[in-house]
């Protein structure tokens, strides 16, 4: 009986959670993606990053502009009675301007700032993925908290319970007051915990509001109900499996780290920028070729007219730039790039292997958590029964207080474990989903 009841607290709400609105986890992460501010700035620097990219594919296109140029004298300017220029005077041209060749900088630089459009991509999905995380953990983290407040409201039910039980028998002489003191005691030390316990769970809930990003404080939605069934039958499943299967799981989800984790993605990206910067330290060494065209639609100025006898129409100039000495600016710049991306496929090597002993290690918790949840459940259930014996020894008079105690404690703990245990389960597996990139 006391198992069902206990089954039935799991992940429930006591009554302090009564008078707030609920929210289910799917509800809660389509929240935090509408309002979360990190998740936001995140979706903002890639709208950025995409905006500064296709800003760089306009280098590739000619620059057309419209000139006016106005000229105002103090007096006019005249040659043998004739005047030369008006004292105001105007020239309106269009001019054409296209870069040619520039060593490869603009095709290096293009190439670097779509790769880093998308990296921001990679980082808002890898945000949104994270995000989504920190809902899923906190959902869960106000359960637990909100479950173990449940089972130490109904442990002091029953301390209450063995209290009034324990006086009774101290009245009829059958018990000592010493019984009675400890009872009092233990009530004081589980009052005080549950105190600290609705405390942390008013700090809990504001850092929720902050993920999900509600701003009304006072009205924060608290997870709904989540029943354990379906957990605790994934977790038998798993448990279950020959090592032989777990092995292969394990490769697996490996193999998927390597291809869909996002700051390996990264790391490979960085080292792609890194030689695209390299290739465009070269056009250091380079000729740049600009060309400019420009043609006169008006023109009022004497002087001209006079000098060419006719409107200048249009030119046509051609700029070559040939680098013969820079002060070993370039050669050095060109190392400078070279030994980063030395660097950066050493960062890469490391964060390759680093990120798989990640992974490895977040599988082999996850194993744990299965193993440990399994565990808590038979230590839980074996509490409970010696509380159950324990109190029916000590209405008969066969055993002390002191072992009483101790049973009820040592339920209350198991009980607490047990959640626990369930959480880190969890936990665990939303770490495995985050290691390959959400692609669970």
């Amino acid at each position: 009986m006391k198992r069902l009841m206990l089954l039935m607290i799991v992940f429930c709400f006591g009554c302090i959670l009564l008078a707030q609105s609920t929210i289910s986890l799917e509800e809660a992460i389509e929240m935090a993606r509408e309002n979360n501010l990190s998740l936001q700035s995140s979706f903002f620097q890639m709208e950025s990053a995409r905006w500064a990219y296709q800003n760089s594919r306009t280098q590739f296109m000619p620059k057309i502009n419209f000139v006016y140029t106005g000229i105002v004298l103090d007096q006019e300017i005249e040659s043998f009675g004739m005047v030369l220029q008006d004292k105001q005077n105007h020239v309106t041209s269009l001019q054409v301007e296209q870069t040619l060749f520039a060593g490869g900088r603009v095709y290096n630089a293009n190439q670097m700032s779509r790769l880093q459009y998308e990296m921001s991509q990679n980082d808002y999905q890898k945000m949104q993925l994270e995000t989504d995380s920190r809902v899923t953990e906190n959902y869960y983290a106000l359960l637990r908290t909100s479950s173990t407040i449940n089972i130490m409201e109904h442990n002091l039910s029953l301390c209450n319970d063995l209290k009034e039980n324990t006086e009774i028998l101290f009245r009829n002489g059958i018990g000592v007051e010493t019984d009675v003191m400890q009872w009092e005691l233990t009530i004081i030390e589980i009052e005080n915990q549950l105190n600290a316990l609705n405390n942390a769970f008013e700090t809990q809930l504001q850092g929720w509001a902050l993920i999900l990003g509600i701003e009304d404080i006072y009205n924060i939605p608290v997870p709904e109900y989540k029943a354990v069934d379906d957990t605790m039958l994934e977790i038998r499943e798993f448990a279950m499996l020959d090592n032989s299967i777990k092995s292969l799981r394990m490769n697996d989800f490996l193999t998927r780290v390597q291809q869909g984790n996002f700051d390996l993605i990264n790391l490979g990206m960085t080292q792609e920028t890194l030689q695209y910067s390299r290739r465009m330290s070269r056009a250091d060494f380079m000729p740049s070729v600009f060309a400019s065209f420009s043609s006169e639609l008006s023109n009022d100025t004497r002087i001209d007219q006079i000098r060419f006898l006719r409107d200048p129409s249009w030119q046509v100039m051609v700029n070559v730039s040939i680098p013969l000495f820079h002060s070993f600016r370039n050669i050095t710049n060109y190392r400078a790039n070279e030994y980063q991306v030395m660097a950066q496929n050493r960062n890469l090597e490391e964060g390759t292997r680093g990120i798989e002993i990640q992974a490895r290690q977040a599988w082999l918790d996850f194993d744990s958590s299965v193993n440990n949840v399994l565990q808590n459940e038979k230590h839980q259930n074996l509490a409970e029964r010696s509380l159950e014996a324990t109190r029916n020894l000590y209405q008969q008079g066969m055993t002390t207080n002191v072992a009483l105690t101790d049973a009820q404690n040592s339920a209350m703990a198991s009980a607490v474990q047990y959640i626990n245990s369930i959480h880190d389960y969890i936990n665990a597996k939303n770490r495995l989903n985050n290691m390959i990139g959400g692609n669970q």
